[in-house]
C-alpha cells in the first residue's frame, strides 16, 4: 500500500486529513521482489534444513536450543497453516478492555455476533466471522474457535463486500483480561494470524502492555500489522491529529515503520470504509499468510546468521598435503627408506659380492658384524611397520590440530569445534594406517632380485675357474721342478705354460673382483631407486590414509557449513 493509499484508507468521512502511515500488506513479500528467486516454500525448506543441521550441533557452544525450538515451532505452524484452507486469510482484532474492538468487529460483520459489555466491556472468548464459509471449518478448528462462536457472512447479502470473500475475521479475548488463561490464548492466536489489527483507544493508545509485550517484539513483522485508533468520535480534530502523531512516533521508535495507522469510530462508522479497503487488499492479494510466515522466516534467518558469519568466511582444507607430509614424518618415511636401502645393499652383497672378499670377511670376523647390522635394520623396519608410537603419536595429534585450525579461519561457533571433532574422530586409527602404509611398501625380508642369483652363479663360475687355474699352476710347478712324471702330458708338465696359467688365474680373480665392484655399484643405484619407489608408495598410501581418516571427515563438515550458508541465503530470500 502506498502512502497515498494509506491516507485514503485512514481518511474517514467527516474527519480531518491526517498524516496516516503507509506500508500495509503488499504482494511482494520478503524474497519475492524483483530479481529474487526464493519462494516461501523454498525459504521454509531452507529453514528446515538449517534446523536439521543445527540440531546435530546444539548444546554448549553450539546452536541455541531456544532458536532451534522456535524454528521447529514455526515450521510446524507453517506446515499446518499452508495445508489448511489457503483460500482464507486470517485477520485478528486484538486489543485491550474497552478499546471497542468487539463493537468494531460487529460493525465489520454487519451483525452483533460478538457480545459487547455494558458495565465492564470484556471479551471472554474468541469469535469468528467468515466471508465464504466453505472449507473454513478445519482452519477454525486449528485456530481453536468454538462452533457456537462461528458466524458466516454471505457476500450475497452485500454486493459491495465481494472483495472480502475469503476473509476470516477473529475477535480475540482482551489481552489485559483478568480472566485466567486469556493471555495465553491471545498470544497463541496472534502468533497464528496472517494479519494482525491492533485496536487502541485514545486513552490507552500508549499502553505499555501492548507496546512492550506485543508490538515491540514483532518489529520485524510490521508489514503484517495494522494499527487502528478507535473511538475517535470522542476527540476533536486537533486531538485526533495529536494522538495519531504521537502514536506514529511511538511506532517509529519501536521499529514498526511499515505498519499503517487507521482512525475509526465503531459508533459513527467513521473510517470503516478505509479499514474494509485495507482488509480487502489483504484478502485479494492472498498474501497475508505469506507475508506473516515470510516475516517469521526473516526473523529466524537473522538469528541463524550469527552461525554463518558476516560475510561467511572461506573454509578449505588445501587438499591436506601439509597434513600428509606431517604424517609421513611421524611414520619416519625417510628413515624407513634409508634403512631399506642399506638393508638391500647388505643383502645383495651375499649374491653379487666377490666370494673371496666374503671369505676374507669370515676369516677376519667382519661377516658376523655385517649380519648383525642387517638383522638390526630389519628389526627397525619391522618396528616402524607396526605404526608410530610415543612421540610420533604426539606428532600426529599436533598435525591434526594444525590442519583443523588452518581449515577454519574466522568461522563462528560452533563450526571450529565441529570441524576439529570431525578431523579427530578417527585419530586412534591413524597409527595403524600409517604402519600398514609402511609395511605394504617393504619387500620380503629374505627376498632376492633375480639378477642377483645370476651374478652369484657367474661369480661362482669365475671362482671355480680361478681355483682350477691355481691347481693347474701347482701341478705345472710340481711336475716341472721335481720332474715327478716324465710321461705326463705337456699340458701339465710344460713349465712354459706357467706364466700363461698364472696370468689366467690373475685375470679370473680380477674379473671376479671387478664384477663384484660393478654389481655392488649397480645394487647401490637399484637400492636407491627401490628406496625412492618405496617412499613414493608409502607417501601415496599415507596421503590416502590422511584423506580418508582426517581430511574427508573435516571436508564433509565444512561442506555442511557451506550448505548451511547457502540455505541461509535462500531463507533470507536470495
Amino acid at each position: 500500500m502506498t502512502d497515498t493509499e494509506s491516507r485514503r484508507a485512514g481518511q474517514a468521512p467527516g474527519l480531518p486529513s491526517l498524516p496516516v502511515r503507509g506500508g500495509g500488506p503488499t504482494t511482494n513479500g520478503p524474497g519475492n521482489g524483483p530479481g529474487a528467486a526464493a519462494t516461501l516454500p523454498d525459504r521454509l525448506t531452507a529453514l528446515a534444513r538449517m534446523t536439521q543441521i543445527g540440531l546435530a550441533r546444539s548444546g554448549q557452544d553450539g546452536f541455541s536450543q531456544r532458536l532451534l525450538l522456535d524454528s521447529e515451532a514455526l515450521l510446524g505452524r507453517a506446515g499446518e497453516r499452508l495445508r489448511l484452507s489457503a483460500d482464507h486469510t486470517v485477520v485478528v482484532l486484538a486489543g485491550g478492555t474497552g478499546s471497542g474492538k468487539s463493537s468494531l468487529f460487529n460493525r465489520l460483520a454487519g451483525a452483533d455476533f460478538s457480545p459487547v459489555g455494558v458495565v465492564r466491556p470484556v471479551t471472554r472468548e474468541t469469535y469468528a466471522c467468515v466471508w465464504e464459509m466453505d472449507g473454513a471449518d478445519p482452519l477454525l478448528d486449528w485456530l481453536g474457535v468454538r462452533d457456537r462462536n462461528r458466524y458466516a457472512r454471505s457476500s450475497a447479502l452485500d454486493e459491495g463486500e465481494r472483495s472480502l470473500s475469503g476473509l476470516l475475521l477473529l475477535d480475540l479475548p482482551d489481552h489485559d483480561s483478568v480472566l485466567s488463561g486469556e493471555s495465553g490464548s491471545v498470544n497463541r492466536l496472534v502468533s497464528l494470524a496472517d494479519l494482525m489489527v491492533w485496536v487502541l483507544d485514545p486513552q490507552k493508545y500508549a499502553d505499555a502492555a501492548v507496546h512492550s509485550h506485543y508490538l515491540m517484539p514483532m518489529a520485524g513483522h510490521s508489514s503484517v500489522i495494522a494499527i487502528v485508533l478507535n473511538q475517535v468520535d470522542l476527540l476533536t480534530s486537533d486531538q485526533t491529529t495529536e494522538c495519531v502523531t504521537d502514536l506514529q512516533r511511538l511506532l517509529d521508535t519501536e521499529g514498526l515503520h511499515d505498519s499503517p495507522v487507521l482512525v475509526t469510530s465503531a459508533i459513527t462508522g467513521a473510517g470503516l470504509d478505509g479499514l474494509r479497503e485495507a482488509l480487502a487488499k489483504a484478502v485479494t492479494a492472498r498474501r497475508a499468510s505469506t507475508e506473516r510466515l515470510s516475516a517469521d522466516v526473516d526473523a529466524l534467518a537473522v538469528r541463524f546468521a550469527g552461525y554463518a558469519g558476516e560475510p561467511a568466511a572461506p573454509a578449505a582444507t588445501d587438499g591436506g598435503e601439509p597434513l600428509a607430509e606431517a604424517f609421513a614424518q611421524a611414520a619416519g618415511v625417510t628413515g624407513v627408506g634409508q634403512a631399506l636401502q642399506s638393508a638391500r645393499e647388505l643383502k645383495a652383497a651375499d649374491y653379487v659380492g666377490w666370494p673371496v672378499a666374503w671369505l676374507a670377511g669370515r676369516l677376519l670376523r667382519r661377516d658376523p658384524v655385517r649380519k648383525a647390522r642387517l638383522g638390526a635394520l630389519w628389526d627397525e623396519l619391522r618396528g616402524l611397520s607396526a605404526g608410530p608410537a610415543g612421540p610420533q603419536r604426539a606428532d600426529i595429534d599436533n598435525a591434526i590440530t594444525v590442519f583443523a585450525d588452518k581449515a577454519v579461519p574466522g568461522l563462528p561457533a560452533p563450526w571450529p569445534a565441529t570441524v576439529r571433532a570431525a578431523a579427530r574422530a578417527q585419530v586412534d586409527a591413524v597409527p595403524a594406517a600409517l604402519g600398514e602404509a609402511v609395511r605394504a611398501a617393504l619387500p620380503a625380508e629374505n627376498s632376492a632380485v633375480g639378477w642377483w642369483k645370476l651374478v652369484a652363479a657367474w661369480q661362482g663360475l669365475l671362482l671355480g675357474a680361478a681355483v682350477a687355474g691355481l691347481a693347474w699352476l701347482v701341478t705345472l710347478l710340481v711336475v716341472g721342478i721335481f720332474h715327478a712324471s716324465r710321461h705326463a702330458p705337456a699340458l701339465f708338465s710344460s713349465v712354459k705354460l706357467m706364466p700363461w696359467v698364472a696370468v689366467m688365474v690373475v685375470a679370473l680373480l680380477a674379473l671376479g673382483w671387478l664384477t663384484g665392484i660393478g654389481c655392488i655399484s649397480l645394487v647401490a643405484r637399484a637400492a636407491e631407486r627401490e628406496r625412492e619407489k618405496a617412499e613414493q608408495q608409502m607417501r601415496a598410501q599415507i596421503t590416502e590414509a590422511a584423506r580418508r581418516l582426517v581430511v574427508t571427515p573435516a571436508e564433509q563438515e565444512l561442506s555442511i557449513y557451506r550448505r548451511f550458508c547457502d540455505e541461509l541465503a535462500i531463507a533470507r530470500g536470495a
